[in-house]
C-alpha cells in the first residue's frame, strides 16, 4: 500500500487533532454549563428576606459544586494532551500525572472560592441599597454569578492543560483556538503559535483553548497549518454579528479591506483629540513601534517637510498627529476615496 504524501499526511493530522480540540471544548463547555444551571437553581432558591441566612447555611453546597466542575474539567488535561500528541505521531513524555484536585477548591487569581462566590450578595445588596427594585438586583446578582461560573470552571480546565503541556518534554507548545463564540480580541489571537511557557491570557467568559503541539522538527512552522484566518472568522459571521463583536465602525472597515488586527487592536488605548478643528476619537496602539504603518508614514511626512533629517532612522521620535480609529476615519473623511486614504494612512489598510 502506498503511504500517503506529506500534504495528505498533514490534513489527516490537521482533521484529527481538530476533531480531538473540539471533543475538548464541548466537555469543558458542558461542564461550566452544569455548573451555571446548578448555581442559578441555587440562587433562585434564595429567599430576598434574608441573604446573609441562606449564604452561611448553604454556601458549602455552592463551593463543592464549583469545586466538582473545576476538578472534572482539569482532569481532561492529561488525555487531551496526550491523545493529541499521538495524533502527531509523537511519544507523550510527561512528567508525572496531575492531580486534578490541585486546581479546584479556589479561583483562578488564587483567592478562596467563598469570597469571589459571596461576590453578587455584595452586588445585589448594593444595588438594592441604591434604590433599585429587588427583582432587578437579583437578576444582577444572578448575571454575576453565573459569569463567575462559566469562567472560573474553564480557567480550571485551561490552566490544567497549560500545565500539561509545560510538564511533557514531548510538547513544544500550543496553537491558540477560538471557538465560533469568540470576541473580536480573541478571534485576532486565534492561531497564533505559543511555547510551552507562555501563559494562556484570557477575559472572563472567554472562548479560547489550547491545542497542544508536538516537538517536531520546525515545530512552529507546523503548527501555522493550524492556524485559521481571523478575517475568515469574521467573514461567517452575520453582518449583525459583525457589527456587534467589532463596532458599526470597525466592521464596516474591515469590510473595505482594512487590516483586522490594526482594527481590534485600536479599541486599546482610546483619547479624545484635537484635530482638523474638531474633536476626534484617536487610539495610543499603533504608535509608538517603528515597525508600525502608521509611524513609518509619518515619519516620511516629518522627513519631506524638513522636521527631520534626510535618512533619519525615527529612533526616539514619536509622531505628533494622533492616530485616528476607524469610527474618527469615517466621521471625517468625505468620500470614499478619502475613506480609503486615510484607512491606508493610519494603519489599518495595507
Amino acid at each position: 500500500m502506498t503511504p500517503p504524501s506529506a500534504p495528505e499526511a498533514q490534513v489527516r493530522e490537521r482533521a484529527q487533532v481538530e476533531t480531538l480540540a473540539a471533543a475538548y471544548y464541548r466537555r469543558q463547555t458542558h461542564l461550566a454549563a452544569t455548573a451555571a444551571r446548578l448555581t442559578a437553581r441555587w440562587w433562585r432558591a434564595m429567599p430576598r428576606a434574608d441573604m446573609d441566612f441562606y449564604w452561611r447555611l448553604n454556601a458549602a453546597a455552592l463551593i463543592a459544586v464549583f469545586a466538582e466542575m473545576q476538578e472534572k474539567a482539569a482532569a481532561d488535561a492529561d488525555a487531551y494532551v496526550s491523545a493529541c500528541l499521538l495524533a502527531q505521531e509523537v511519544e507523550p513524555a510527561p512528567a508525572g500525572r496531575l492531580d486534578p484536585a490541585a486546581f479546584a477548591g479556589h479561583a483562578a487569581d488564587g483567592r478562596p472560592l467563598e469570597s469571589l462566590l459571596y461576590r453578587p450578595l455584595i452586588t445585589t445588596k448594593a444595588l438594592i441599597g441604591r434604590g433599585a427594585s429587588e427583582s432587578i438586583a437579583f437578576e444582577r446578582g444572578l448575571a454575576e454569578l453565573l459569569t463567575i461560573a462559566n469562567s472560573e470552571i474553564a480557567d480550571a480546565g485551561r490552566a490544567a492543560t497549560g500545565a500539561r503541556i509545560a510538564t511533557d518534554r514531548a510538547c513544544a507548545g500550543y496553537v491558540r483556538m477560538a471557538s465560533a463564540k469568540a470576541c473580536a480580541r480573541c478571534a485576532v489571537l486565534a492561531g497564533r503559535v505559543y511555547a510551552f511557557n507562555r501563559g494562556f491570557k484570557r477575559h472572563r467568559r472567554c472562548h479560547c483553548y489550547h491545542v497542544p503541539m508536538g516537538r517536531k522538527e520546525r515545530w512552529r512552522k507546523r503548527a501555522e497549518t493550524y492556524v485559521e484566518d481571523p478575517r475568515e472568522h469574521f467573514d461567517r459571521l452575520t453582518a449583525a454579528e459583525q457589527d456587534r463583536r467589532y463596532t458599526a465602525a470597525g466592521a464596516r472597515a474591515i469590510r473595505d479591506g482594512a487590516d483586522i488586527t490594526q482594527v481590534v487592536n485600536a479599541r486599546r488605548g482610546l483619547y479624545t483629540a484635537d484635530a482638523f478643528g474638531r474633536r476626534v476619537q484617536a487610539t495610543r496602539e499603533g504608535t509608538r513601534r517603528r515597525s508600525s504603518p502608521f509611524v513609518r508614514r509619518e515619519l516620511a511626512r516629518a522627513i519631506e517637510r524638513g522636521q527631520l533629517p534626510r535618512g533619519h532612522s525615527g529612533r526616539g521620535w514619536r509622531p505628533h498627529t494622533p492616530r485616528f480609529t476607524p469610527e474618527a476615519i469615517y466621521k471625517t473623511a468625505d468620500s470614499r476615496d478619502e475613506v480609503i486614504r486615510m484607512l491606508r494612512h493610519h494603519g489599518y489598510l495595507v
